[in-house]
């Protein structure tokens, strides 16, 4: 049976780093957008604030998938959870670089919270590499 559960687990691990991948590009996703916006190359109904709340949105729904994985294997407080949290709270932070009532993207804010969130994506495909192997 414990061999069981580790090859389930291992699937199961598999899958929350493929649902993790997705996640990103839609991320990434998100900060395209912010540059057609402010462009003036997106659809006439998407601004700062419409794009803000689908991205919040998002980033509450990655963040219960991944709060009951880590509830699921007990993984509270390691380093997983620790990488994960950091993730998030770059995302939320990547946020800072629009102002939605004068629909405006600070550029430099922009490259910056999208490195951060890659460096941090980083850690965490490098921290659950070491978990899984």
């Amino acid at each position: 049976m414990g061999k069981a559960m580790a090859k389930n687990q291992l699937l199961e691990t598999n899958v929350f780093v493929e649902r993790f991948l997705t996640y990103r590009e839609v991320f990434v996703e998100y900060f395209k957008t912010m540059s057609l916006i402010e462009r003036g190359e997106a659809l006439t109904h998407e601004n700062y604030s419409r794009l803000t709340h689908n991205y919040v949105t998002n980033v509450k729904r990655f963040s219960l998938l991944c709060n009951s994985y880590i509830t699921k294997y007990k993984l509270e407080d390691s380093k997983i959870d620790k990488t994960l949290n950091s993730y998030f709270i770059e995302l939320i932070s990547g946020l800072e670089c629009m102002d939605e009532k004068q629909n405006i993207l600070n550029r430099d804010l922009s490259t910056k919270a999208q490195q951060k969130i890659k460096n941090c994506e980083l850690n965490f495909m490098e921290t659950i590499g070491k978990y899984i192997n």
